[in-house]
C-alpha cells in the first residue's frame, strides 16, 4: 500500500501506527491489560500456582473459562470435573492461560467495537476459534507440532487485526469507509500481530508461524506448526471478512493454495480431526 492510495483520514491512522511502530510503545486497549498482568505474573520466577490463580480468581469471565476448558476433552480424560479455579490451571496448565486471555480479550473487542464494523469483528471473532479449533486437530496427528501450540497460534493468528478494530473508534471518519479500513487492517495485521504477540510474551517460534503461514506453505504432508495454521485458515468455514480474493471464489483460492495436497490425502485428514475440530470449537465458543 503507497501513501498515495491513501486517504488524508487514513494517512492519520497509518501515521499513528508507524510511529507506535517505531517507537516500540503500542497503546494497548484498556481490555488488553489482563494480558499483560498475567504476562507479568507467568514472566516472575517467584510466581506460583497460587498467585496466578488468584489473579484469574479477580477476573470472573478467565476464572469461568479456565474451569471450562479444565472439563473440555481438551484437557478432561475421565474422573472428576473440577470446580475451582486452582485445580483448572493445574489440569490446563500455565502455558495455556496465556491464550485463553487472548482470546477472552478479542471477544471483549467483538463487543465493544463501533456497531458499524461489529458484524465484521464478530465474523473475524468465529473465523479465529475456527482456526484454533482445527489448528488443533489436525496437529494431534503432525509429528513435531504440539496441539496446544496449534490452538494457541490459532486464537492469535489475527490479533493485530483485533488490535486494530479496537485502535480504529479512534478514526470513526475511517470506520464510515469500509473498503479503506479493510485495506488498512490487511495491509497491518502482519506487522502489528507480530508486535503484539510480543509484548504479551508469546514464544518467538509461535509469532514466526504465525507470520510464516501468511506467506507460504511447505507442502504435504505438514512439518510444521505454520503449515498446520496455513491448512486451519484455509479450510476454516467462516473467512475472514478482510481477506481479499482478488474476484476468485473461496472454493477455487483454497484449491489455488492447496494445490500441492492430493485432495484424498487432505479430505482424510479432515474427516480424522473433525471429531476432535467440533469438539474444541464447541469449547471455544464457550
Amino acid at each position: 500500500m503507497s501513501e498515495q492510495q491513501i486517504s488524508e483520514r487514513g494517512m492519520r491512522f497509518y501515521s499513528r501506527m508507524e510511529a507506535e511502530l517505531a517507537s516500540g510503545d503500542l497503546d494497548f486497549p484498556t481490555c488488553m491489560e489482563l494480558c499483560l498482568r498475567i504476562k507479568r505474573v507467568l514472566d516472575d520466577p517467584l510466581c506460583g500456582i497460587d498467585e496466578v490463580s488468584r489473579l484469574i480468581s479477580v477476573e470472573p469471565l478467565l476464572a469461568a473459562h479456565v474451569v471450562r476448558m479444565a472439563n473440555s476433552p481438551l484437557y478432561h480424560r475421565g474422573g472428576k470435573p473440577i470446580a475451582d479455579v486452582r485445580s483448572g490451571v493445574l489440569r490446563v496448565g500455565t502455558a495455556a492461560i496465556r491464550p485463553m486471555a487472548l482470546a477472552l480479550v478479542a471477544r471483549q473487542i467483538t463487543q465493544s467495537v463501533d456497531r458499524r464494523v461489529r458484524a465484521e469483528a464478530d465474523q473475524l471473532w468465529r473465523h479465529t476459534i475456527e482456526v484454533a479449533a482445527l489448528s488443533w486437530a489436525i496437529a494431534v496427528d503432525v509429528f513435531g507440532v504440539l496441539p496446544d501450540q496449534a490452538l494457541y497460534a490459532g486464537l492469535v493468528h489475527k490479533l493485530g487485526s483485533f488490535y486494530l478494530l479496537a485502535r480504529a473508534s479512534e478514526f470513526p471518519e475511517l470506520i464510515a469507509e469500509d473498503s479503506e479500513l479493510a485495506d488498512l487492517i490487511r495491509y497491518w495485521n502482519p506487522r502489528i500481530s507480530r508486535e503484539v504477540l510480543m509484548a504479551l510474551g508469546t514464544p518467538e517460534s509461535v509469532a514466526d508461524a504465525v507470520e510464516e503461514a501468511e506467506l507460504y506453505f511447505e507442502g504435504w504432508p505438514p512439518r510444521s506448526l505454520s503449515d498446520v495454521l496455513y491448512i486451519g485458515v484455509v479450510c476454516a468455514e467462516t473467512q475472514d471478512p478482510f481477506e481479499d480474493l482478488g474476484g476468485i471464489s473461496r472454493a477455487a483460492l483454497t484449491e489455488e493454495a492447496l494445490g500441492r495436497i492430493d485432495g484424498e490425502q487432505l479430505r482424510a485428514t479432515l474427516t480424522r480431526a473433525s471429531g476432535r475440530h467440533a469438539e474444541a470449537l464447541a469449547t471455544l465458543r464457550g
